[in-house]
């Protein structure tokens, strides 16, 4: 039966003939794989491949689409060019035990960490993972943060391991690639393997289905294709993140259409779903379909029911048995009983293989340590889980589930629902507000748990009980509050700085961007553009954790020390805070004479980096380097108003001098500042020759003194340059846009002169910028810059002068 388009699928065919690049944004239950398939049947005599990473996907597609396209999974595409060669050896290896994992490894002895004891088949199974994890990702070689977690390990433990295991890995690595090779043989591994390649897709278009959680693989060989690219998808609907997935479309530099009138629920629906859209930060808005009678009303019985964490799970379940309701969890109880049995025998004492629980020996350890370690978030639901029903009612209530199919209610997490729909829905326990600041400002929900709320409020087709989210529409009178201008919210926006006022929509700054530079899209689709062939980004690949906000500003440092300046005014700020004892420091207990210590520390590191500008020829670029490193740690004291749990300066309560704090550098910081600053040499050639006269590094704008403070990078004759340490440079979005739009408009007077702006990416050695009048006019600005400037600087001392007890300069302050 012929389908009958509807206009936003007629123009997304349209678009599609024209053989360019498209990004097609398909709101909750819009029909995008109708959509695909008028697309293929429109493509006439030209053939092409329809991916998605899932089997069931790729097999459902190859009875809709027509012989003209070929309709595959990325693994089968791999198995079908490469992995066939391995096939026997992907037999041969299935079951492979642990012990002689550990041997063919040459793991051959059981590894102690601080006090903590990690078999030779546990470490085989991690080095194992190492590699597994590897191949979920676009990496060209495996690294040590390809560890995962292991839970009992603090991270400088976890650091230490993931060192030791890292050569392992990477021998195991050449061992799964070699024809000869002895080690188990995975799937997973010749789709890496492919993608090393650069494959080219056998068609004259790509349609990449479910973008928005496309594994990173999938990824690298899709954007890598020459054929006409389409990918689809919702990019609201990514909460696959912590499973390696990642949104193609939202950095895919393409012709952006959408679907938006959804046939799986009416308006009422529809009405939520935008609620949590605009909360998810997406401009997309879903229209219901008229002939869907959707309602909001409470579910004495629901088909299915929505919620949180299995921890969440649990309690519906437990409560459905006890009214005796025939209740299933989606996805089945395995995964629950393996993980209660392992806690029943930690409570016996036994010790337990479970992949999560193997470092305890008893419970108490496990509990001992999701209380005060921060890096045991991810098992303290499970925690919360035993400790509130015990194992064997956990197990028990596993048991007593309904088989598939013959429940009369569906629990289920939400992730597990995604790509379902029922309809009736209850949306269930586990969701909860963001708690407000510690100046008591309510905060913005998080991205990645407004984009659950609405994948959950959009499995239903009927009727939709919101139970579950009720505390929205306080937390939303409270969001606009902060629009008030003659609010005590609007007081501490304004008082924030530059950067972090861009993340609240009401923040004065925020509202004239929105209303006066309205482009931001446009600017970022030509970033985008200009940023698709950027080589691999540099990076320490024998380091787990790095401390990425210090590799950022150590870079920005030695860019600034190359071009004779100093560092700045936020490192000595860093001293000064620690050397005043007056002055509390949150998140630290540092006192008496380890605090006294550091500050004279400080002390000397400014004197020393003084020195260098003087004799630069006197210090080493290793030693230059960890001086650099040390000064971030006092930055971040000052941006921060204490030491964080990560900082180098975290955890002293002894006497420190600048020397040891030096020798405690990690030594990937000082390779990594050394792989930038050789990329920094083409882009930098010429802002190196400059006269002082025309070079400003860490630039305080005028009108920093009218808001909590502004300062940027570089200004380089004339060009306002914002150094970008990323790994991601896709990622670059509307905050980072409207930083150099909000720092080149407080610069009231234009005192710096700038002509253009940009983004320096240091991991990739590229610099990417426009002339002002250009960027600006990309923005849709309505007026030159010297107008929007004085625009600018009127707004906020409107809103500064109804704040009068702020320390701003329409105040008297600065």
């Amino acid at each position: 039966m012929a389908i009958k388009p509807t206009e936003e699928q007629r123009a997304a065919c349209d678009a599609f003939t024209t053989g360019g690049d498209l990004a097609l944004v398909a709101g909750a239950g819009t029909g995008k794989t109708s959509t695909l398939v008028l697309m293929g049947a429109a493509a006439g005599r030209r053939r092409g491949v329809y991916v998605s990473f899932n089997r069931e996907i790729a097999d459902h597609a190859k009875t809709v689409f027509g012989p003209n396209v070929e309709c595959r999974t990325a693994h089968s595409f791999a198995y079908r060019a490469l992995g066939r060669r391995y096939a026997d050896r992907i037999q041969k290896s299935a079951h492979l035990p642990p012990a002689e994992t550990a041997r063919r490894l040459g793991l051959r002895r059981d590894l102690v960490v601080n006090g903590r004891v990690i078999k030779v088949n546990h470490q085989a199974r991690l080095v194992m993972g190492m590699v597994r994890r590897f191949c979920y990702t676009t990496a060209e070689k495996v690294m040590a943060r390809h560890l995962e977690p292991v839970n009992g390990l603090t991270p400088e433990e976890q650091d230490y391991l993931a060192a030791v295991l890292h050569p392992h890995a990477a021998r195991a690595w050449e061992d799964i690639q070699s024809p000869q090779g002895n080690l188990r043989f995975e799937h997973d591994h010749y789709l890496k393997m492919w993608a090393l390649t650069r494959p080219v897709l056998p068609g004259e278009f790509v349609l990449l289905d479910e973008a928005q959680d496309t594994n990173p693989v999938l990824e690298e060989i899709f954007l890598g294709q020459r054929a006409q690219r389409v990918c689809v998808g919702d990019p609201a609907q990514q909460i696959y993140e912590w499973r390696f997935a990642k949104d193609v479309m939202s950095g895919f530099p393409a012709v952006q259409l959408r679907l938006t009138k959804s046939f799986r629920f009416g308006p009422a629906v529809a009405e939520q779903a935008n609620r949590w859209l605009e909360h998810a930060g997406s401009d997309l808005r879903l229209a219901g379909f008229e002939a869907r009678s959707s309602r909001l009303a409470e579910l004495p019985e629901a088909d299915a029911v929505l919620v949180r964490s299995n921890n969440d799970a649990v309690a519906e379940i437990i409560g459905y048995q006890q009214l005796g309701v025939p209740v299933e969890l989606c996805g089945g109880g395995n995964a629950l009983r393996r993980i209660a049995q392992a806690a029943q025998q930690l409570k016996e004492g036994k010790g337990s293989s479970h992949a999560e629980l193997f470092l305890f020996r008893t419970w108490e350890e496990v509990q001992e340590y999701v209380e005060h370690d921060r890096a045991a978030a991810d098992l303290r639901t499970l925690v919360k889980l035993v400790d509130a029903y015990g194992p064997e009612a956990i197990i028990q209530a596993v048991d007593r589930l309904a088989p598939k199919g013959q429940g009369r209610v569906m629990v289920s997490t939400v992730h597990k629902a995604k790509g379902r729909e029922w309809a009736r829905v209850r949306i269930g326990p586990g969701f909860h507000p963001p708690a407000a600041d510690h100046n008591d400002v309510p905060q913005p929900i998080r991205l990645d748990e407004a984009r659950l709320a609405y994948v959950a409020v959009t499995r239903a087709s009927d009727t939709l009980d919101m139970e579950g989210l009720s505390w929205l529409n306080e937390h939303e009178q409270q969001l606009a509050a902060l629009a008030d201008d003659s609010g005590r919210l609007t007081a501490h926006l304004i008082a924030l700085p530059l950067t972090k006022q861009l993340a609240y929509p009401g923040a004065p700054v925020s509202r004239f961007m929105a209303r006066h530079l309205p482009g931001v899209q446009a600017v970022r689709d030509d970033y985008l553009r200009r940023a698709a062939d950027l080589p691999p980004a540099v990076q320490p690949l024998d380091a787990r954790s790095p401390n990425w906000p210090s590799l950022g500003h150590v870079i920005d440092y030695r860019l600034r020390l190359s071009l004779g300046s100093s560092l700045g005014e936020a490192v000595p700020y860093g001293v000064l805070l620690v050397q005043d004892e007056n002055e509390p420091l949150r998140g630290t207990a540092l006192r008496g004479v380890a605090r006294k210590s550091l500050g004279a520390a400080g002390q000397e590191l400014l004197e020393r980096l003084a020195a260098y500008q003087h004799h630069p020829d006197l210090t080493d670029d290793d030693e230059l380097t960890r001086l650099c490193y040390v000064a971030s740690q006092f930055e971040r004291v000052y941006r921060e108003g204490g030491i964080e749990a990560t900082s180098l300066l975290a955890g002293l309560r002894h006497e420190v001098t600048l020397d040891g704090l030096l020798a405690r550098v990690p030594t990937y910081a000082v390779d990594d500042a050394a792989a930038q600053m050789r990329l920094a040499h083409p882009a930098f050639e010429h802002f190196w020759q400059l006269p002082p006269e025309k070079i400003k590094c860490a630039p305080v704008p005028e009108g920093a003194a009218d808001l909590g403070g502004a300062d940027g990078d570089f200004v380089l004759d004339g060009l306002l340059l914002d150094c970008k340490s990323t790994l991601y440079p896709r990622r670059i979005g509307r905050e980072e846009i409207y930083q150099l739009a909000g720092y080149t408009l407080l610069d009231y007077a234009d005192a710096f002169g700038i002509t253009r702006v940009g983004f320096y990416l240091s991991r990739q050695g590229a610099l990417i910028d426009w002339p002002l009048k250009d960027f600006l006019t990309l923005l849709g600005a309505p007026k030159p810059a010297h107008k929007l400037r004085q625009l600018l600087k009127a707004e906020l001392w409107q809103v500064g002068r109804q704040c009068p007890d702020l320390p701003l300069r329409v105040n008297g302050a600065h």
